[in-house]
């Protein structure tokens, strides 16, 4: 839901660990990018299912629309 909440925005590492972990982790820890790859196959969020979430590279992720089939 964070991700969809900010449709088009960069939500920040930090920001999701905390709002998902309620927690800090290590800036090296690989935990985020594992999730959310995880969330990004299980939700099918590609861009011929309109929607694609790209990371951005030492800030976070965006969750974009792509305008693909619907």
């Amino acid at each position: 839901m964070l991700l969809f909440r900010n449709e088009g925005r960069i939500v920040s590492r930090d920001h999701i660990v905390a709002a998902v972990w309620g927690r800090e982790l290590s800036q090296l820890s690989r935990t985020i990018d594992t999730h959310i790859s995880r969330v990004r196959s299980k939700l099918a969020l590609h861009p011929e299912h309109g929607l694609r979430l790209q990371p951005v590279y030492t800030l976070g992720y965006r969750l974009e629309l792509t305008g693909g089939e619907r």
